[in-house]
């Protein structure tokens, strides 16, 4: 935990503070979610009566700390030492963000508010939103103001038995056709209006290559209120779909069909200047890219095997490293190509680079950290990226291969000191430990695949 302490009372705050609370009036709100994400970016939390949400807002609310350092199972590493056993497994408070309060359409008389994490002393907890908060004001700190446009795939399927317990609701012919969509009216409606009122910048839907598997894109924004968007967009994508009688996952590969290729989660990224000019343009460079976005681009190439173990934290992200998944392979970039893992996108003020290597399940807060801490040590470093390269760099063995399992991606998290660093000594270690804990996990199952292949035979 660092020693960054709440701000409890400030001006600005306090005037947000009085428009919800007024919004609360005007809408008949009765009950608030406060969420907090975990280490995998599952939204966590407690709902609140309307009669105690005033309170809230000013004080806070408790939430157990060792929460936030589980897997997904409430388990803790052997090896966890901040967050759990050693501090007594003690409460925390949450401390919610007026700015990030919205009603949830999907149901009736209630909001939700994101919120941060806090120890009694008032100091932040490292949790993926502070991890983020962190790395952008060092961001901030050599003059650049992060912009993010996110992409993100994900599959819609009907709950009821099958085989392998997962039902598309349209075939693999219809990838990004208007047939899939109109199958799926229902949900996408809904989508795109539950995302208006919640005041999501979402500005396109569409089929993927998947059977029903869909992506959405959000409209470019800085800060943390641009991750938070995601993270708002991801609930509403499950709930929405939970309403409706289907589900939702953001599973990397949910079965092994060939009919549900992976899913990924594509970041693209610019820098403001503190005037609001595109640092990423020049109109004089090669391709349009200043020398910013060119370290910027080496950075996220040299700590990209680090970065890996945050944008892919599952076991089953790692079948996306693979030709023929649309995901990168190989550690290189290049101008307009889609098989590196840093696509430059130069477009006059425009400009931008998409950074491909994200999993579907990744948790935004964390990618989104990652990916600027890395850029971010390029621009302070001045490194240079090399000339970009064209054709197709799935197989180009010039270039190194990125991680193929989870294990090998912590390992090289774990020696990345300037990633691990940006992020923050405490959490790296952490998250490190708990993913660790998941892989050993899976060592010792016995597959569906190893019984079907060995049990009769052998």
């Amino acid at each position: 935990m660092n020693t960054e302490k709440a701000s409890f009372v400030e001006e600005d705050t306090a005037k947000l503070r009085a428009r919800v609370l007024q919004r609360i009036s005007d809408e008949g709100i009765r009950k608030v979610r406060l969420v907090v994400t975990d280490m995998y970016g599952v939204p966590r939390g407690k709902v609140i009566p309307v009669e105690r949400f005033e309170r809230a807002l000013s004080e806070g609310h408790p939430f157990a700390i060792p929460l936030l350092a589980c897997n997904l199972w409430e388990t803790h590493s052997p090896n966890e030492t901040e967050y759990g056993k050693d501090i007594g497994y003690r409460n925390g408070v949450l401390i919610l963000d007026p700015s990030t309060f919205t009603a949830l359409p999907w149901t009736p008389d209630t909001a939700h508010v994101l919120t941060d994490l806090y120890d009694q002393a008032g100091s932040v907890v490292a949790t993926p939103r502070s991890v983020l908060r962190r790395v952008l004001d060092d961001a901030r700190s050599i003059g650049l103001e992060p912009v993010f446009g996110n992409e993100l795939e994900f599959y819609v399927f009907q709950p009821e038995p099958s085989n392998d317990g997962f039902n598309t609701i349209h075939g693999m012919q219809s990838w990004f056709s208007i047939h899939a969509l109109g199958q799926a009216q229902e949900f996408v409606d809904a989508l795109q209006d539950t995302a208006s009122k919640m005041g999501i910048p979402l500005y396109e839907i569409f089929s993927e290559h998947g059977a029903g598997q869909f992506e959405v894109n959000l409209e470019p924004r800085s800060g943390v209120g641009a991750i938070d968007h995601v993270v708002a967009l991801k609930i509403a994508i499950k709930e929405v779909a939970s309403s409706l009688g289907l589900r939702a996952t953001f599973m990397a590969k949910p079965t092994n069909r060939d009919e549900t290729p992976p899913s990924g989660y594509h970041v693209h990224q610019s820098a403001l200047s503190p005037d609001g000019e595109n640092l990423f343009f020049d109109p004089s460079a090669p391709h349009g890219l200043s020398e910013i976005a060119r370290s910027y681009i080496a950075g996220q190439l040299l700590h990209s095997r680090g970065m890996t173990a945050l944008a892919a934290p599952t076991v089953t992200a790692y079948k996306r490293y693979r030709p023929g998944t649309w995901a990168p392979v190989r550690i290189a970039w290049g101008v307009e190509n889609r098989t590196a893992l840093a696509r430059a996108l130069p477009d006059g003020r425009n400009t931008r680079i998409e950074n491909r290597l994200g999993s579907s399940d990744a948790n935004p807060y964390l990618l989104a950290a990652a990916m600027v801490a890395a850029g971010v040590d390029g621009v302070r470093r001045g490194l240079d990226p090399g000339d970009p390269t064209d054709g197709n760099l799935f197989n180009d063995v010039r270039f190194d291969r990125l991680p193929m399992s989870l294990v090998e991606a912590l390992d090289a998290l774990a020696s990345d000191g300037e990633l691990g660093a940006a992020l923050g000594v405490v959490f790296s270690t952490t998250y490190t430990e708990l993913l660790r804990f998941d892989w050993q996990r899976y060592l010792g199952h016995v597959s569906d695949w190893e019984i079907a292949e060995y049990r009769e035979m052998l």
